[in-house]
């Protein structure tokens, strides 16, 4: 997400979920790529760390969130929720690999890996689901934004 220019609340608060979700973004750059090596070559013990520090980086962000009001603007507490139910999913996403990476049996990480590949199969709808609530948070309140769309690989590309 990315927003464009105005000078209210809800671009604001607006800019506000942007920072975060940059942030969130350069974690996932950084640490994808290990997590799928680590679970190419089942290193259980790394697979825990990197999900066991950016499941905290998650909370961090959602606290963050949490603490600012939504914006008393139109749609500004759909626009809130949406963006933590989004956030709320990432953070369970790398709790399920970290629940993963923590099992000691074969039929641990078999069920482990149904709760993880059940999860990912949500992934489009949420983010769709934020993308959309911005878009109406936006268009209700005045300011223009630039879509973004993700690739397989959950990088950013602007449309």
């Amino acid at each position: 997400m990315v927003s464009c220019k105005s000078n209210n609340g809800a671009v604001k608060y607006n800019n506000l979920v942007v920072e975060q979700q940059n942030k969130l973004k350069a974690a996932m750059v950084e640490n994808e790529p290990k997590l799928k090596g680590y679970f190419s070559s089942f290193e259980y013990d790394s697979i825990t760390a990197v999900s066991t520090r950016m499941e905290a980086q998650v909370n961090s962000i959602i606290e963050t969130l949490q603490k600012e009001p939504a914006p008393k603007a139109e749609q500004g507490e759909n626009f809130k929720k949406a963006v933590l139910n989004y956030f709320d999913y990432v953070k369970s996403v790398y709790a399920s690999y970290k629940n993963y990476g923590t099992q000691t049996e074969a039929q641990g990480r078999k069920y482990a890996s149904m709760d993880i590949a059940r999860m990912l199969s949500h992934e489009n709808k949420v983010f769709d689901d934020m993308l959309e609530a911005q878009k109406i948070f936006a268009k209700d309140n005045k300011f223009k934004i630039k879509e973004v769309k993700t690739n397989t690989d959950n990088s950013v590309v602007k449309k």
